[in-house]
């Protein structure tokens, strides 16, 4: 950062963002009564920012604690030290086609600002996800980055980890896009992930640095996933979850949205197959979102699996998985082998790649 005026704009705008009590329809009024994050900051400092607050039981209480605590040194110094992007709703915001769902400041870290200058897509799912839709996730990243997309998700585990490990892997841009303050990782889990999102694509989030995790920011952080997007995927999603909430604000905003199918038998599939019902297009080859964002190869498909074994009992066994997961005992059931023979072709399976056993079941890879 050079100490500039852009600097100057972004530490006001991070000094409003840190605000004890601020929400997005307040920061709103802020920066609209009084023309930007300078002069909003100006008004903080004079004490004349009551009619901003709105909603309160003490309007003025809460202006003079926003006087009291109003810190641009703080942001300043923060903004110079982690080289934080910041973008002002009506100054070019990432955004496709903003509206009010959209948070007013928007701040962001990352060495690849260019991640969203291109064409974007969301990939969303569940936490708990299958190995299926794991797989599906990552290769749809790979293909998405491949062709020059960039992968925007929540940084969660599960879906979206995969979707973005995916696109990493393909040597793509990402976006994650955060519910927590940038300087902190959450799940820890995912510390690598973020190392590497930042070094190959943008972290963003409309919260101020240290600002913890809390359930009731995740949903909310779905919608900015939305916005940033041209198209929203979901690839597996149980009945209730932030991933119907990102599809939902993706249709209220115009997008595009696809989720992919699944079997019945497969709750992980519930959300997609009832998005589908409602509406959404089936994901049925990557180039169907390519050629709905009107950009790379529109006959993408996902990759054939190999060729199947042909040692009889392994043919067996796969036969019984049926393309589902399965319990040792339902195997035992479906299939006419002794136990011992059932366990040596799944040993033999899973060291070619072919299975794997997760969750107390075998999934078919």
């Amino acid at each position: 950062m050079s100490g500039g005026p852009d600097d100057e704009r972004a530490a006001a705008a991070l000094a409003l963002v840190s605000l004890p009590a601020i929400t997005p329809a307040r920061l709103r009024r802020l920066l609209r009564a009084h023309g930007g994050p300078q002069t909003a900051v100006a008004a903080v400092a004079a004490g004349d920012a009551a009619a901003a607050v709105g909603r309160a039981r003490d309007p003025a209480a809460l202006a003079r604690l926003w006087r009291a605590r109003l810190d641009v040194p703080a942001a300043r110094a923060r903004v110079r030290s982690r080289r934080t992007r910041v973008w002002v709703e009506g100054d070019g915001a990432p955004f496709r086609d903003p509206g009010p769902a959209c948070p007013p400041v928007l701040l962001g870290e990352g060495e690849w600002p260019g991640a969203l200058d291109g064409p974007r897509v969301a990939v969303v799912g569940a936490r708990a996800a299958s190995p299926h839709g794991l797989a599906d996730a990552a290769e749809l990243g790979a293909v998405l980055a491949a062709n020059g997309v960039t992968v925007v998700s929540g940084m969660a585990i599960g879906v979206d980890a995969a979707a973005h490990e995916g696109a990493l892997g393909a040597g793509g841009a990402v976006v994650g896009v955060v519910a927590t303050g940038l300087d902190v990782v959450y799940p820890r889990r995912n510390g690598s992930l973020f190392r590497r999102a930042r070094a190959s694509g943008l972290l963003v989030s409309e919260h101020a640095y240290g600002v913890p995790p809390a359930a009731a920011r995740f949903p909310v952080r779905n919608r900015i996933i939305a916005a940033l997007a041209d198209a929203v995927v979901v690839v597996e999603a149980a009945e209730r979850g932030g991933a119907l909430i990102t599809a939902r604000h993706g249709a209220e905003m115009g997008r595009t949205v696809f989720a992919v199918p699944g079997s019945r038998r497969n709750r992980a599939a519930a959300g997609c197959n009832r998005l589908i019902a409602d509406g959404a297009i089936p994901l049925l080859d990557p180039g169907d979102v390519l050629l709905a964002i009107g950009t790379g190869d529109p006959h993408a498909r996902w990759h054939p699996p190999g060729p199947g074994p042909t040692d009889p009992d392994e043919a067996a066994v796969l036969d019984a998985l049926g393309g589902e997961a399965a319990t040792a005992d339902q195997l035992a059931r479906r299939c006419r082998l002794a136990p011992g023979r059932i366990a040596g072709a799944l040993r033999r399976l899973a060291q070619r790649g072919l299975v794997e056993h997760r969750r107390g079941r075998w999934w078919p890879r």
